[in-house]
């Protein structure tokens, strides 16, 4: 990857919507793109804004101006992609709206979702991988259906309850072995036992996967 690269049915629906003439209580959870000084920190939120880049506060004060007129963050120069980690969760980086189950619509450009099926805090990957021994090496063994492009744009991650992750906008998927896929919608496994990892095969039904 050059740089950077290598780096429920309601409120899916209103998510893909202008964001301007949507009324949902946004989570404030902007997490800006270029700086992980805080990543993984538990300081309060005070203190976590002393320690950011002067760019990464400028971002953050900015989003956070954003979302008192609700209004979605302009979008960022970077392209919308997904490392399928080896063992571990799913990286994406881009301009990203996730969907929760419950309706609640997260704007970020960073976000690490669970794959094994076992987070906590789920759909956010809190390392149980590790203790669970998830040993899938992310390979992908879908083709990409549009071209690449680097030009930036939004997707739409909808979290569906005791199933899958879906989405919607142009995202590359890849891993550690150069593997590459480009796709505008599809669904992303959560439940750990799919035989199509990254994608979702419907093992969570066989499995009888919760969410909550």
């Amino acid at each position: 990857m050059e740089n950077t690269r290598k780096s429920t049915a309601s409120a899916a629906v209103s998510a893909g919507q202008d964001p301007e003439k949507t009324n949902v209580e946004f989570e404030d959870a902007f997490i800006a793109y270029m700086d992980n000084s805080t990543e993984g920190s538990e300081l309060q939120p005070a203190q976590q804004q002393k320690n950011l880049t002067t760019s990464a506060k400028a971002l953050d004060r900015w989003f956070k101006e954003r979302q008192k007129s609700q209004g979605a963050p302009r979008l960022l120069e970077v392209p919308n992609e997904v490392l399928v980690s080896n063992g571990g969760p799913l990286q994406i980086t881009g301009n990203i709206t996730l969907v929760h189950e419950d309706g609640r619509v997260q704007y970020a450009n960073h976000l690490s979702l669970c794959r094994c099926g076992h987070s906590r805090s789920k759909p956010v990957c809190d390392d149980q991988h590790v203790d669970m021994e998830f040993l899938n090496s992310g390979k992908i063994f879908e083709v990409s259906e549009i071209a690449a492009s680097s030009r930036p744009s939004k997707v739409t991650f909808s979290c569906i309850k005791d199933g899958p992750i879906t989405f919607r906008g142009r995202i590359t998927l890849h891993n550690q072995f150069g593997q590459e896929c480009v796709k505008m919608r599809g669904s992303l496994c959560r439940c750990g036992q799919s035989a199509s990892k990254p994608f979702c095969d419907g093992s969570h039904s066989r499995v009888g996967f919760k969410t909550g």
